[in-house]
């Protein structure tokens, strides 16, 4: 069996597989020449040539039957694995009525291939002719799309996922309220990658669900080591810290959700409203009723449910009386340009009024500048969050800013001597 985390060289001559076999992965070329062929009375019959930019195997996989073929390299060969349950999940994603037609065709393009086949009569490929500029793009983005999804399957097996802390205060004196948390990817090669250069493409096949089991389970495991940090430095915090964490359309779309969170927290001790869900509106609008649904149940164990990047979305206020929200987030776009744009100023104003008059606290995003914080928190913003207060962190450094934090901005941002 092929390492799942690894591409596929083969040299010339080397057989891939068997007709007959059972059919685990697909594969894309992106070296060297395939030969699909057939063994029949004693002889080989070629049936097609594969070259780079194509795939093949696919059949085996989405018809649910054996090999109808066997594959050779003709040259040296790289190939990148598709497995099944990639494809399995894409499928699944596909409009039924798409799904049905795809059906269809493989089933008639079997009997195709066998009366050919019986009638000595073989079809095949071209692999001189060049793709389209359109087409290679497509395989280009789906080596991309398939390599990481790998990469992000071994990350989950190999533990190379870390969460990262960054503060949350509250505006005007500054003490610690809470943290929102992060993740990192340590990546063998490439060091440290943010979320954004990863996430899209795990909730493209449905890894996010496995990160965020990752990171629930993570949490469980640090949130009570940072409930005692605070503990010790009761001066400079407002309250019980809390924790933000993020969840996705995914996540919430499964009903086991809400119960895998309960349980993490009966499991390590920690009250549910040290837990806070960041959603953001893009996310609750894919599915709005399992989102509701899911999002009550937890608010009814007593976690927080935070608004992330509020205003930027399209439908702002169409949730705000269905959903339980106990904090709006303003997006870091309109606090960037605030001080300089009188129209983004008066987003802001509008945001902060808006959650003063449903009666629940605002975080702004982003504050890079004292400026800003003076500016948030004389329009009656209560959180902020930001460089200004602090970079995400990794948990180690996070317990030390616990345990050092002071209250009195002046004395915290003074240089050491």
């Amino acid at each position: 069996m092929h390492d799942p985390y690894a591409h596929v060289t083969l040299e010339a001559g080397t057989i891939l597989f068997e007709e007959e076999e059972p059919g685990a992965y697909a594969y894309l070329i992106t070296r060297g020449r395939i030969e699909i062929f057939l063994r029949r009375d004693g002889a080989e019959i070629q049936l097609a040539v594969r070259g780079p930019g194509e795939i093949f195997g696919e059949m085996a996989i989405l018809d649910s039957d054996p090999r109808s073929a066997s594959a050779r390299a003709l040259d040296d060969c790289e190939l990148v694995p598709v497995s099944e349950a990639q494809i399995r999940h894409r499928l699944s994603e596909t409009d039924p009525i798409l799904r049905l037609c795809l059906t269809v065709v493989m089933a008639r393009y079997r009997e195709t291939a066998a009366l050919l086949r019986e009638r000595g009569v073989v079809a095949r490929g071209d692999p001189a002719a060049a793709p389209s500029p359109a087409a290679r793009a497509d395989f280009d983005a789906a080596i991309t799309a398939v390599v990481l999804e790998r990469e992000l399957r071994r990350a989950l097996d190999r533990q190379e996922f870390e969460l990262f802390f960054q503060p949350i205060v509250r505006l005007g004196s500054e003490m610690l309220a809470g943290f929102e948390a992060l993740i990192r990817w340590r990546h063998p090669e490439r060091g440290l990658v943010a979320p954004a250069a990863f996430i899209p493409v795990a909730e493209e096949s449905g890894l996010i669900v496995d990160i965020t089991a990752w990171v629930v389970a993570e949490i469980g495991r640090v949130l009570p080591g940072i409930m005692r940090a605070g503990l010790r430095n009761v001066a400079a915090i407002e309250g019980s810290l809390f924790v933000s964490v993020n969840v996705s359309g995914h996540d919430l779309a499964r009903a086991s959700f809400p119960g895998m969170v309960c349980e993490m927290l009966r499991a390590a001790g920690i009250a549910p409203g040290s837990l806070k869900l960041e959603i953001t509106e893009s996310t609750l609008m894919r599915d709005p009723a399992s989102a509701t649904d899911a999002l009550t149940l937890c608010r009814a164990s007593g976690m927080g449910i935070a608004i992330d990047d509020f205003g930027t979305g399209y439908s702002s206020l169409s949730y705000l009386s269905t959903l339980p929200i106990t904090t709006l987030k303003v997006d870091r776009a309109f606090v960037r340009a605030m001080l300089s744009e009188p129209r983004d100023h008066k987003i802001v104003q509008t945001i902060l009024r808006l959650a003063d008059e449903i009666g629940i606290p605002a975080v702004a995003e982003g504050i890079e500048e004292p400026a800003e914080a003076r500016a948030l928190a004389a329009m009656g913003c209560a959180y902020g969050q930001g460089y200004l207060f602090g970079r995400p962190a990794p948990l180690a450094e996070t317990l030390d800013r616990i345990r050092s934090w002071h209250a009195d901005p002046a004395a915290r941002r003074a240089p050491a001597a």
